[in-house]
This record gives structure tokens, C-alpha cells and sequence, in this order.
């Protein structure tokens, strides 16, 4: 957790644990008993890594107070994009959302799982539908992004992942489901070695929600998938456009040092999954 930038609560560690969930108290005791794991004000960190604390306190409050905002939008995305794509087996939001630590300055992070040969029209579909939110909220927030498409996953590279360690597994175990519960469950199942690290991945509750039926837009989607070269050339066009709207919103970026660290550190945790690492 450290890595992402925050140190984070008991109460978090002890349910997000590797090797599976505890009981806070029971953590607690173990951590006072050695000098290896620091506690303070609730939070748990390694030595060295108390600059953390500040950002984590005051991220777990900004949560108490936002959070039902970027729940909010995240279920407008979802609703939108499962309206309008219908090719999108599982919509989750992940990041701060979903581990407890968002502030209005976060994007909101989605993660999808698509139909094979679909991942860039998906894409594409989705970065119109992020900003189209955007624009929604422009009173309160201006035109920054709010929702930030994580990443996006097909059947196959799903079902399993070639990479199979514990920072793809926590990022599975962060994961929080809007719609496609049961898509999204099958996934846990075709990939029992994320279990391992996370037992908690297999013990989750499910609320299956059924999706909205598709829009005009949704009912074209369908109708190109109908068709597998139509399919596979879409596509294609599709990851050319996004490519380069890709390409050029970074280039502008290229002198703000820690949005280029940023974007580096995301590549090099997603690998090979980042959305133009194929």
C-alpha cells in the first residue's frame, strides 16, 4: 500500500490483508508486539514511511465527506456506459473510491472487462462517456477529468492473466463491482491463484444488479459485434484514434514532472495490461 501513497488504517489492513482478512483487534496485538510495523492515530506504516501519515489522515476524511459524490458518478458512468456498450462484461471502480481514500483532486478510477476484439472500441466509447460526465459536473469542477478508465481487460486476457502476482491480485481485491457481479466472480474462478494471495477475492458477497437495456448507440455496438471482420476493423480504427488521443494529452504533459513520474509508475504496475501495452 505504501507504494500507491498511503499508509493505510487498521481496520483496512486487517480486511485487506494478504493472505486473508483478520479481525482488527487480533492485528493490532500482533503489530504491538514487534517494532517491524509502527501504529499511530490508527494507522499502520514501516518505519521511515511517516511522511505518509499527514495525506492518509486527511484522505480518510475527505472520504467520510466525498465519497458519495464519486459513488454517484461512478454508478452514472456505469449505468452509461452498459446503456450504450453493451459489450462490457463487468464495470468495477477501483483506486481511492474503492479503497477508502478519495479527495475531490482524484480521478475516479474504472476498470472494465470487455468482449474479446472489442477493447478499444470499448475504450473509445468510454473516454466519450468520461467526458460527458465531465462536462455534466463543469459547475462545480470545471472541465478536469473525473473519471479515469484504469483499465480495460477482454475475455482472454482474463480468463486467465498471464501475469499472476500479488499487485495484480490486490488490484483484483480493490475491484468493487457495479455491474457484472457474476462476470466478474467467473474471473476469480478462472484465476484460483489471486485466491491464494487474497482468500477474501473468493469470500465476497454478491448483490447481482441486472443492466440497463442498450441505447440506440448500444443496439449499433451490438450490430458491428454481430459482424467479426466489421468487429476486428472498428477496433483497429478505434486504437489509431485513441492512440493518438492518447499520445497527444501526454505530450502536453511532457514537462509536469510528476504527472510524467505518475504516468510512469502506472505503466510499470499495470504491465502488461495498460491500455496500449498489447
Amino acid at each position: 500500500m505504501h507504494e500507491w501513497g498511503y499508509a493505510p488504517t487498521i481496520e483496512a489492513l486487517s480486511r485487506d490483508l494478504l493472505g486473508g482478512a483478520v479481525s482488527a483487534a487480533s492485528l493490532l496485538r500482533v503489530i504491538e508486539s514487534t517494532n517491524a510495523v509502527l501504529v499511530e492515530d490508527g494507522f499502520v506504516f514501516l518505519p521511515g514511511h511517516e511522511r505518509l501519515l499527514r495525506e492518509s489522515r486527511d484522505r480518510v476524511q475527505s472520504h467520510r465527506a466525498f465519497n458519495g459524490f464519486a459513488q454517484t458518478v461512478a454508478e452514472q458512468f456505469a449505468q452509461a456506459i452498459a446503456r450504450s456498450c453493451p459489450l462490457v462484461d463487468c464495470i468495477a471502480v477501483s483506486g481511492s473510491v474503492a479503497s477508502g481514500g478519495y479527495a475531490l483532486r482524484d480521478d475516479i478510477d474504472i476498470d472494465l472487462f470487455v468482449r474479446d476484439c472489442s477493447k478499444y472500441l470499448v475504450y473509445g466509447i468510454a473516454l466519450l462517456l468520461a467526458l460527458q460526465m465531465t462536462i455534466r459536473h463543469r459547475r462545480r469542477f470545471g472541465y478536469r477529468k473525473l473519471i479515469c478508465i484504469n483499465v480495460v481487460w477482454t475475455e482472454a486476457e482474463s480468463h486467465p492473466f498471464i501475469r499472476q502476482d500479488q499487485g495484480l491480485a490486490f488490484e483484483l481485491l480493490r475491484c468493487k463491482p457495479l455491474l457484472g457481479e457474476a462476470f466478474f466472480r467467473d474471473v476469480i474462478s478462472a484465476n484460483p491463484w489471486a485466491g491464494n494471495f487474497f482468500p477474501q477475492l473468493r469470500e465476497r458477497a454478491a448483490s447481482p444488479r441486472s443492466p440497463p437495456r442498450p441505447n440506440s448507440l448500444g443496439r449499433f455496438v451490438l450490430w458491428i459485434f454481430r459482424h467479426e471482420g466489421l468487429l476486428r476493423g472498428v477496433d483497429k480504427s478505434a486504437r489509431l484514434l485513441t492512440h493518438a488521443v492518447y499520445s497527444v494529452v501526454h505530450w502536453h504533459r511532457r514537462r509536469d514532472v510528476t504527472a510524467m513520474e505518475r504516468l510512469h509508475f502506472l505503466q510499470r504496475v499495470k504491465y502488461p495490461y495498460e491500455v496500449f501495452q498489447d
